[in-house]
């Protein structure tokens, strides 16, 4: 890993490789390490780029959390670190995003992924996860205890987990740094009902077999947005295929990036 950088007030990870930038965007809850293990994986096919968006991991707290403003942010901070075209990969929150973005900055877009979220509005959900968000605990002293605390609004385990990687150590005792109230208020899973336009370059749509997020109704969606959209479902994989199948998505965001992504790159030029 190459380091930690915060500016723009996105942090973001550089975890290098040679070609073109691919840009990793995170899910709800989620941080720029959910997608270390995979941009290594695809490191041979560009330089990987991981972000924090806003109100996660070590990024700034606004009290907005809207599709063009995370948009907006990822524009701002790929003027500044990769200035050429973007291949965006995203997950879940990150894939409406990435998808955002290509529709909104062709220009600026070589291809896209979103990994198990179609472009269209999703009911805000995650009531039992906020509550835990909620939980006071500053007087917690070890992973263990914090473990314990939530488990009662968290029985699942890989959920609890994921939810406690936003426990950070504050003095003796841990705080959360997530910006959680912008989160519950938050319109980013509604804004694509109000997105209007297409994209015309290389997107593939990845959805998992054991996933509720992508359901044959999407498919025409997409394809409305996305026209030269490719679809691949992955076998036994859930919404969490990073964990679920990472074989099978690290085959296919690679023979995606190998066929597509890199094509695109030519004759694109980006927004000064």
């Amino acid at each position: 890993m190459r380091g930690y950088t915060c500016c723009m007030d996105l942090a973001y990870r550089d975890l290098g490789g040679e070609g073109p930038p691919i840009v990793f965007l995170h899910g709800l809850f989620g941080s720029s390490q959910n997608w270390v293990g995979m941009a290594r994986r695809l490191s041979d096919g560009g330089r990987c780029l991981l972000l924090d968006l806003r109100n996660h991991g070590d990024s700034a707290h606004a009290p907005e959390h809207s599709l063009e403003s995370c948009v907006g942010d990822v524009l701002d901070w790929g003027r500044l670190h990769a200035p050429g075209p973007l291949r965006l990969i995203g997950h879940s929150m990150g894939g409406l995003v990435a998808m955002g973005f290509a529709i909104l900055h062709p220009e600026t877009t070589a291809a896209v992924v979103s990994v198990d979220m179609a472009p269209r509005p999703y009911p805000r959900d995650h009531e039992v996860e906020f509550r835990a968000l909620h939980t006071d605990i500053s007087a917690c002293r070890s992973r263990a205890e914090l473990d314990e605390l939530l488990f009662p609004l968290l029985p699942d385990s890989r959920t609890r987990q994921f939810i406690l990687t936003n426990a950070v150590r504050n003095g003796t005792g841990f705080r959360w740094r997530l910006n959680v109230r912008a989160l519950e208020s938050a319109t980013i899973t509604t804004d694509f009902a109000h997105v209007d336009g297409r994209f015309d370059g290389p997107a593939l749509l990845v959805s998992g077999e054991r996933s509720p997020y992508v359901t044959p109704q999407d498919i025409p969606v997409m394809l409305r947005h996305f026209p030269a959209a490719l679809m691949e479902t992955i076998p036994q994989a859930d919404h969490w295929m990073h964990a679920s199948a990472p074989e099978a998505l690290a085959e296919a965001l690679g023979n995606f990036l190998d066929t597509a992504g890199a094509d695109a790159i030519k004759g694109r030029v980006p927004r000064p």
